[in-house]
């Protein structure tokens, strides 16, 4: 089974993906090719996403033909014609839209049914996708669900690694529509934390949201107590971490967590206004499968800091293998399992 991967360059599309075919490809045999995005500029892709709706070959035979409104990546292009792709596979708006046009150009040019994946949820054009992979706080987006497999949260990589119990690990996010991000209240918290397990090398990972106000402050802490700031290798370190501590903004964060072993735990936050994110991030807490950092008010308007854990039973989120498994179902891919 030949795979092509249409990549946008965002870490948090990327690394879904490769989970997912990391996980399929423990089943199928899989050859994998990728192709990065050739970006056309906002303006095109708009016209792009025109061509394709209502009438699904109302330009194509002068588009084609001419080659003049659709120009596919010529390497693409070969890549699916010399290599005799099967499934064309990407995450994003601009690998979704670019997974649509390859399809009805090899459709209409050469008679040749390619399947389609979209990993997230697409804007346009939801019921041309063979299958949709999508998280659950996404389906009020579909109204029909014949191509589509739901998860929780990410499909983050699974692991049943011990964790080492010297290692912690801190995820800061940063400025988001989700969620207050309070400096001091936060930096207060990692002080709590680090203080209550003094003997773990901590280990604080930022995003590229993270304001530079914080990671100034985080880079001043480090000095004070025993962490590391943006050391090591990100999947390693949460796999290896026995305490993992994470802003309630980072929502694939989260889950990578709590898609291994060791305790995880969301600092204490404010949300602006409940949405599709908190009520995510609610349930989780609701359901107790993820710790959180608790504030108790006090005599005098003291605050008194508390950790409270997750469910002592929680079992290892494993949402990659289930798409995985209802994937080759779905794909008829179970008839190639290796």
């Amino acid at each position: 089974m030949n795979i092509l991967w249409i990549k946008d360059g965002i870490v948090g599309h990327e690394k879904q993906v490769q989970n997912l075919l990391n996980e399929l490809s423990k089943s199928v045999n899989l050859k994998i090719f990728e192709a990065n995005y050739h970006d056309v500029g906002k303006f095109r892709r708009f016209w792009q996403s025109l061509e394709l709706f209502g009438n699904k070959y109302k330009y194509m035979a002068s588009v084609v033909d001419a080659n003049k409104r659709v120009k596919l990546n010529t390497n693409e292009i070969n890549l699916v014609s010399n290599n005799n792709i099967d499934i064309l596979i990407g995450a994003g708006s601009k690998p979704q839209l670019q997974l649509l046009r390859i399809k009805e150009y090899f459709e209409f040019k050469e008679n040749k049914n390619l399947k389609i994946i979209s990993i997230l949820s697409p804007s346009l054009h939801k019921d041309y996708f063979d299958v949709i992979c999508a998280p659950k706080h996404d389906n009020y987006k579909f109204k029909s669900r014949e191509n589509i497999i739901f998860f929780n949260g990410s499909l983050s990589r699974v692991s049943d690694t011990d964790p080492d119990q010297n290692i912690g690990f801190i995820g800061v996010g940063g400025k988001n529509k989700h969620y207050i991000f309070n400096e001091k209240k936060l930096l207060k918290q990692i002080e709590y934390v680090v203080n209550l397990y003094p003997k773990k090398k901590w280990n604080i990972f930022t995003t590229r949201r993270t304001p530079k106000t914080m990671t100034e402050k985080l880079n001043k802490l480090s000095s004070k107590y025993n962490l590391i700031i943006d050391q090591g290798n990100y999947d390693e370190l949460i796999e290896k971490a026995s305490v993992k501590i994470v802003t309630q903004d980072s929502v694939n964060m989260v889950y990578e967590c709590l898609s291994t072993k060791g305790k995880t735990y969301l600092f204490n936050m404010k949300y602006w206004r409940k949405n599709k994110v908190v009520n995510q991030i609610n349930d989780l807490l609701e359901n107790e499968n993820v710790g959180y950092i608790s504030f108790n008010k006090m005599v005098d308007g003291l605050m008194k800091i508390n950790l409270q854990s997750q469910n002592p039973h929680y079992e290892v989120f494993a949402e990659v293998k289930k798409v995985a498994y209802k994937l080759i179902k779905k794909l008829g891919l179970d008839k190639k399992i290796i």
